[in-house]
């Protein structure tokens, strides 16, 4: 309930700013404060009003988008059932440290890291990494929450099966679709992927959104078609917000080196 009150009001900040807000300059340091959520509101109205501009392509790709999603929806019980048969104690032991990939908790902490760096280091591109996250981890979110509460999709472990629904229904176990911890997930790795030059971060990002939505399954918390639809709005509305602020890329990149016997990681920040 906190993390709904949290996002909620971080939401209706962004909205209003977006109405009433100082102006948010052409050259900025970015830095949170009233002319970001002046930004991150309009860029809301945009992305709630961009399929107006969709072009033949775009409809193209939102039908097999939509096709997959309804695919899977007829065969969510099958699906799930067969991610419950294939548990093991080391796939249950594995979910404490998994299930913390999309939970909105830690994925608030990675971003004030990252913005904690970018003030640290006086790095403009990690601030500018971190507050993009931030405004598609939140738009994201407010779009899964519109779709719990509209679509009341019964959750897994209530025992109603897949195909019940109660509309507006303010109930935690009637908002299985969608995933919010796959959503918050591929929407902050998204915006990682896209600010960075480095396969190995796009791929390190990705992987573990994939991991946190695939076990929003195997816990019993989601259907399939939900963490699908989940994985798929974070990654439309998180390309899409970065989007809407082209500019030079952020300052995250890892790469891998072996040789000699060893293999090494490196981070390096860009300033």
């Amino acid at each position: 309930m906190r993390n709904r009150l949290v996002q909620a009001t971080v939401l209706g900040l962004f909205i209003l700013a977006g109405v009433v807000g100082p102006s948010w300059p052409a050259e900025t340091s970015w830095r949170f404060g009233p002319g970001y959520f002046r930004k991150a509101g309009a860029d809301f109205k945009d992305i709630i009003t961009s399929p107006g501009s969709w072009k033949q392509g775009d409809w193209a790709a939102f039908a097999a988008l939509a096709g997959t999603g309804a695919l899977l929806f007829a065969f969510d019980q099958t699906l799930y059932d067969g991610i419950q048969d294939r548990k093991s104690a080391g796939s249950r032991d594995a979910s404490a440290v998994i299930s913390k990939f999309g939970n909105g908790g830690y994925l608030a902490g990675l971003m004030a890291g990252l913005y904690a760096s970018g003030e640290l280091f006086d790095s403009r591109p990690l601030r500018r990494t971190a507050l993009l996250c931030l405004e598609s981890f939140i738009a994201t979110e407010a779009f899964v929450w519109a779709g719990k509460i509209v679509f009341g999709r019964s959750r897994p472990y209530a025992g109603d099966g897949p195909y019940r629904f109660a509309l507006l229904s303010a109930s935690n176990t009637r908002h299985s679709f969608p995933s919010g911890d796959a959503s918050g997930a591929f929407a902050v790795a998204s915006v990682i992927a896209a600010e960075s030059d480095s396969f190995v971060l796009d791929a390190l990002a990705y992987g573990l959104a994939g991991l946190a939505a695939v076990w929003r399954v195997h816990d019993e918390k989601h259907w399939p078609s939900d963490v699908f639809v989940g994985s798929v709005l974070g990654i439309v509305v998180g390309r899409k917000v970065v989007a809407l602020n082209r500019g030079p890329k952020g300052g995250l990149d890892v790469s891998v080196q072996a040789g000699g016997g060893r293999t090494a990681v490196s981070l390096r920040f860009a300033f």
